[in-house]
C-alpha cells in the first residue's frame, strides 16, 4: 500500500518547493507512536518504524493478520470490528500487553477510507507503561493515606469491641464462680454472655473487612458493579469512622444502580470524597467556627444532553448515575476550584498529599465518567460524579 502522497498547494514557490520533498510516508515513519494500517479484512498493510520496533524486527508489515500481530486486542475485537464497520473512532485505554514483560498501551482506532474495501483503519498505539506505573504508585500511596485516616477512627470502635469481649468474659467467670446459682439460671446467663461475645467478634471481623476492602494492592478487573451496594458500604464505614460532629444524610431511592467498574477503585473514589468533605467541616475550620456539619450523599439517574456537554469539557451525551457528595464546610474560591484536581495541590495545611482528588479525577475518567463541582467560600461544596450506566451485550443500558 503506497501512502507516499506528495504535499502540494500554496502560492509561494519556495514553500511549494520545500513541501514537494516531504511525503506522508516520511511523516508516518517519523511519528513516535506505534501506527498500523489495516484493510477491511483486518490484514496489516503498513507498519511504521515504531510499530516494527515494538512488535519485533522480523515483522515485515504486510499480509499479517491484525489479531496474530497484536493478540492483546482480541478481548476488544467485537468493539473494533463494530467501529470499523461503522467508520467511527474508538479509544481503548490501559490495555495490558504481555510480551517479554507486561506493558500497558492506549489504543485509538480511526477510519481509513483509502484502504482496500474502503473500511480499513489506522490503529495508533501509545505505550503508557511508565505513566501507568507512576499512577499505580500514586494510587497505592493515596490508598494508604485513606487507610491511615480510617484506621484512626476505627481504632476507637475496635477498642470498644475488645473491651466488650473482656467485660463479658469477666461476667462469665463471675457466674461460674457463683456457687449459689442453679444450673439452669447459670446456663441462661452464660448463653446470653456468649451471644454478646459472638456479636462483638463479628463486629470486629466486619471492621477488618472494611479496611481490607480498600487496601487491596491488586486492582480488581472491571465488572458489573452495584453502585448502591458500594455507597452503602462506604456510608457504613464513614458512620463508624468520621467524627461524631459530622451528621450524614443519605438519599438513595433506587434499589440497584449497575455500572461497569472496579469495585475497589469505585469505593476509593467515594471514600476519598467523603473524607475530604469531613475535613472541610473539621480540621480545615478555624477553632472559633466550631467543628462539624452535614455530609450529604445522594444517587440519581440523569440524562446528560448537549447543553451540559457544552459546559463540562469531559461530558458526553448519554444516561449516567449521578453521585453527589456535599458538605457544609469551608468551601472554595474560584482559584482553588480551578486547581483542585491538580496532582500535589492541597489546601490542607496540617495534612494532605494533594494526590487524593487527582486520583479521584483519573479513576472516574478511566471509568468513562466525568466529575464536576460547585463551591462557595464559607458555604460548603458539592462534588458531582457522573458514571455511565452499564450496558448489556446489545448496547442497551441496564
Amino acid at each position: 500500500m503506497d501512502i507516499a502522497i506528495k504535499a502540494t498547494g500554496g502560492c509561494n514557490p519556495a514553500v511549494e518547493q520545500a513541501q514537494s520533498g516531504i511525503s506522508y510516508q516520511n511523516v508516518f515513519e517519523a511519528i513516535p507512536y506505534i501506527m498500523i494500517i489495516v484493510d477491511s479484512e483486518f490484514r496489516v498493510n503498513v507498519l511504521n518504524s515504531s510499530a516494527k520496533s515494538f512488535f519485533g524486527s522480523g515483522t515485515d508489515g504486510r499480509s499479517d493478520n491484525l489479531w496474530d500481530l497484536a493478540p492483546f486486542l482480541l478481548d476488544s475485537r467485537t468493539s473494533i470490528e463494530k467501529t470499523m464497520a461503522e467508520a467511527k473512532t474508538l479509544v481503548l485505554r490501559r490495555i495490558e500487553y504481555k510480551g517479554a514483560e507486561s506493558r500497558f498501551v492506549d489504543i485509538s482506532v480511526c477510519p481509513w477510507p483509502g484502504s482496500v474495501g474502503g473500511k480499513g483503519a489506522v490503529i495508533v498505539i501509545d505505550d503508557v507503561t511508565e505513566q501507568e506505573k507512576k499512577e499505580q504508585y500514586i494510587r497505592r500511596s493515596q490508598k494508604m493515606d485513606i487507610v491511615g485516616t480510617l484506621a484512626a477512627g476505627l481504632s476507637h470502635d475496635f477498642n470498644n469491641v475488645v473491651n466488650g469481649i473482656k467485660a463479658t468474659v469477666d461476667s462469665i467467670k463471675f457466674s461460674l464462680d457463683n456457687k449459689k446459682l442453679a444450673v439452669e439460671p447459670l446456663r441462661s446467663q452464660v448463653k446470653d454472655d456468649l451471644e454478646i461475645i459472638e456479636e462483638s467478634a463479628n463486629r470486629g471481623a466486619d471492621i477488618v473487612e472494611q479496611l481490607l476492602s480498600i487496601s487491596r494492592r491488586k486492582e480488581l478487573s472491571f465488572a458489573e458493579v452495584d453502585l448502591v451496594a458500594a455507597l452503602r458500604n462506604v456510608i457504613k464505614i464513614c458512620g463508624n469512622t468520621l467524627p461524631k460532629t459530622i451528621e450524614m444524610i443519605a438519599e438513595i431511592r433506587v434499589e440497584k444502580a449497575m455500572v461497569k467498574a472496579s469495585l475497589t477503585q469505585l469505593e476509593q473514589v467515594l471514600l476519598n470524597l467523603c473524607i475530604n468533605a469531613s475535613h472541610a467541616m473539621t480540621i480545615m475550620k478555624k477553632e472559633e467556627d466550631g467543628q462539624g456539619g452535614i455530609l450529604g450523599v445522594s444517587l440519581e439517574k440523569i440524562y446528560v444532553g448537549p447543553n451540559m456537554c457544552g459546559i463540562i469539557p469531559d461530558a458526553k451525551e448519554g444516561y449516567y448515575w449521578l453521585v453527589s457528595v456535599s458538605d457544609t464546610g469551608v468551601g472554595m474560591n474560584k482559584e482553588v476550584m480551578a486547581r483542585i484536581f491538580d496532582p500535589f495541590f492541597t489546601t490542607k495545611e496540617k495534612r494532605g498529599t494533594g494526590l487524593g482528588l487527582s486520583m479521584v479525577y483519573n479513576i472516574v475518567k478511566e471509568h468513562k465518567g466525568f466529575i464536576d463541582l460547585f463551591s462557595e467560600p464559607g458555604a460548603g461544596s458539592v462534588f458531582f460524579v457522573f458514571l455511565p450506566l452499564a450496558e448489556d451485550g446489545g448496547g442497551r443500558v441496564l
